[in-house]
């Protein structure tokens, strides 16, 4: 019995081993591993290759939407906060705060009054500001935008506790159904902004400013921010303390999970999630959630279609194999490519694939990316432009009160003195000084009619030096048509009279000489006044403290040397050269056919 069973088994192996040298069975076994083989491993790089990219895109997309959410809510932050710094710096507000200059009870009112104007018609001009309450701590004279009508006591809520222990700094109190000032149901959300008055010459806290903001600034730039179905949106204060949460009822409750300081997966309720930080300037900070299960759902997608590629291979190998190479082969290596070039900057390539497939999908996901990246870069671009804006325009208020300051200071001495007629003339001459700083057409001037202004400040100068210090002007007609920044003269002017001519008691000149060098126009303006000791000169053009000597000496010269940089490059600017008793010689560059249309828009 054994010896047939042995011998049907010698029988089966030799038959597979003769079919296995039969050419048919290694022809088909060779096609098979050859199509096979590669299919599966084909199939295995493709997934992991695929699940990779679609990881990273998404992760990428979320941690950019972070970062423009974060840049919105940090543009509204930064407003409010300037709103706070304008108002708790405001001499009319501290003024009234503290009754000053208020001899009876009429012009203490007055001053309480105009203040509350002021307040209103900031409230008036920002529609995200709801109310604006100034408090006195001595609780005599308080400002309120709507009244103290149905007003909880003030001095005794928490956040009035909290923002006296800030000494001055700004505190934020996060979105809240009922409001901070009045206690009652706003119908809407609402968060604030608190910062102590401080008296600017002793440093003593006299008052609170507290700004009520509607929610809806906040919740217009983070509702619609979600993350595949379940995730979300959130904003916690650095107490951990929910700011915004898309459930409101979670808002001031305490926050279970302690944020990264990077992007990263950590565990929330039992589920594993990508966490994706940013910071605010306020100390705020936002989060998006993004669940791995999400992530990944197109990447198992992919694996399932693997697999059911490989299952139909096996069945039809030939026809798969070539259906594989060449139906979803080359579409991955044209992504890839387009993906190649996208990486080298190159934001105008377009997937023209299609398909309904997932390669269809990655192919659409692939142009939406490349769209959302485009338009990313032109925001950040146009945030950058704003932010140069801004910063000229910050320099230009700061140099306008100083040449007002002075001014009036000059008419002030010649009325001291009697001088009625020349105080007259004094202030016909600043009024069209005072429209061309108002800059109603536009920033830039042309040099000749910037070298009109300059004569018409000379002649206040001259009023009140009894034509001591004498101006030239050396200007060939041609330079005297190019375009710089309007009255960019004037303040060097102004420091030389003041700082340089004026200590010495005697007459002055100053040369103001335009030349030609290259492509730019060289403006040289020279005083023969006390000078500048060499110490100071390295000092000058950075705006240290130890260059400006009571509040205003030499700002002139510090921000004419930002605006031209900020205008023209950091190429421009002034170059100061002094001896002391001898005089300061000031030499500014300024480009010539460098279009100017671009440099004035930036500048608004």
């Amino acid at each position: 019995m054994k010896n047939g069973k042995s011998s049907v088994w010698t029988n089966v192996l030799g038959l597979l081993y003769k079919r296995l040298h039969s050419i048919a069975v290694r022809l088909f076994v060779l096609f098979f591993v050859s199509i096979i083989v590669p299919v599966l491993i084909g199939g295995y790089l493709s997934y992991e290759k695929s699940t990779k990219m679609i990881e990273e895109q998404v992760s990428n997309v979320a941690s950019l939407t972070i970062r423009q959410v974060s840049d919105k809510l940090n543009f509204i932050v930064k407003g409010l906060d300037n709103t706070s710094m304008r108002l708790v710096g405001s001499k009319l507000i501290q003024d009234a705060l503290q009754g000053k200059n208020a001899a009876t009870p009429y012009e203490n009112a007055k001053l309480n009054n105009d203040a509350k104007d002021l307040v209103i018609s900031l409230i008036t001009n920002s529609p995200e500001i709801m109310d604006i309450f100034i408090l006195d701590v001595n609780k005599q004279n308080s400002i309120a935008s709507s009244g103290f009508q149905g007003v909880i006591d003030p001095w005794e809520t928490e956040w009035y506790r909290k923002t006296i222990e800030a000494n001055g700094t700004a505190v934020w109190f996060g979105l809240n159904d009922r409001s901070y000032l009045k206690g009652t149901d706003m119908g809407i959300p609402v968060f604030g902004l608190g910062r102590a008055v401080k008296d600017v010459d002793s440093g003593k806290t006299f008052g609170v400013l507290f700004i009520e903001v509607r929610g809806s600034v906040l919740m217009e730039a983070l509702d619609g921010i979600q993350f595949g179905q379940t995730g979300f949106t959130y904003v916690t204060d650095p107490n951990n303390q929910f700011v915004y949460h898309p459930q409101k009822e979670n808002y001031g409750e305490i926050s279970n999970l302690e944020l990264p300081n990077r992007t990263g997966v950590m565990e929330m309720n039992g589920t594993e999630t990508l966490v994706i930080p940013g910071t605010l300037d306020n100390g705020w900070r936002v989060a998006g959630i993004i669940p791995i299960r999400e992530l990944i759902a197109d990447s198992i997608a992919i694996r399932e279609l693997t697999v059911w590629i490989a299952l139909a291979s096996v069945l039809v190998a030939v026809v798969m194999g070539y259906y594989v190479a060449y139906k979803i082969g080359r579409p991955l290596v044209y992504l890839s490519k387009l993906m190649k070039q996208g990486e080298a900057g190159d934001l105008t390539v377009r997937s023209k694939l299609t398909g309904r497939n997932e390669i269809g999908q990655l192919s659409r996901s692939f142009n939406k990316m490349i769209r959302q990246i485009g338009v990313l870069v032109e925001r950040i671009a146009e945030e950058e432009n704003e932010k140069k804006k801004a910063e000229i325009r910050a320099m230009r208020y700061q140099i306008n009160p100083h040449f007002l300051y002075n001014t009036l200071n000059s008419i002030r001495w010649m009325a001291r003195l009697q001088r009625t007629d020349d105080v007259a003339d004094a202030i016909s001459t600043l009024v069209p000084l005072l429209e061309a700083s108002l800059e109603r057409n536009g920033s830039f001037v042309k040099l000749g009619e910037d070298f009109d202004l300059l004569r018409k400040y000379m002649i206040i100068q001259q009023y009140r030096y009894d034509n001591k210090i004498m101006l030239e002007i050396h200007c060939p007609p041609e330079l005297s048509e190019i375009s710089i920044p309007r009255m960019l003269l004037q303040p060097i002017v102004e420091n030389a009279i003041f700082h340089g001519i004026a200590p010495k008691e005697e007459e002055g000149m100053i040369r103001v000489t335009v030349n030609r060098e290259g492509d730019d126009a060289v403006i040289v303006i020279q005083d023969d006044g006390i000078g500048i000791e060499e110490t100071k000169l390295p000092h000058l053009l950075s705006g240290t403290s130890s260059t400006r000597m009571n509040g205003m000496t030499r700002i002139g010269l510090f921000h004419v040397h930002q605006t031209l940089q900020l205008y023209f490059g950091a190429g421009y600017g002034l170059r100061v050269q002094s001896e002391v008793g001898k005089g300061t010689f000031v030499r500014i560059h300024i480009p010539i056919r460098r279009g100017d249309s671009h440099v004035q828009s930036a500048a608004g």
